[in-house]
């Protein structure tokens, strides 16, 4: 029988800022990207804000979470 592989822990290779600053980098491409999207008829407008307004909670709670100090 075959042993599992282990997958890596993600959480212990980045930090909480760096974490943040991907996720804020990630929403500013959201903002950017995603009016186009709807009006290609590709994504509704809830979803786009719907999505958008998740990435902006995952920073909030980063954040607060952690403490950090951007």
């Amino acid at each position: 029988m075959a042993e599992p592989t282990q997958q890596p822990k993600t959480s212990t290779l980045f930090s909480v800022r760096e974490m943040v600053q991907e996720a804020q980098r990630e929403a500013f491409m959201r903002r950017r990207v995603y009016p186009n999207q709807v009006r290609a008829g590709r994504m509704s407008q809830q979803d786009a804000d719907r999505r958008i307004d998740l990435m902006e909670a995952i920073i909030t709670r980063l954040t607060r979470t952690a403490g950090v100090d951007l």
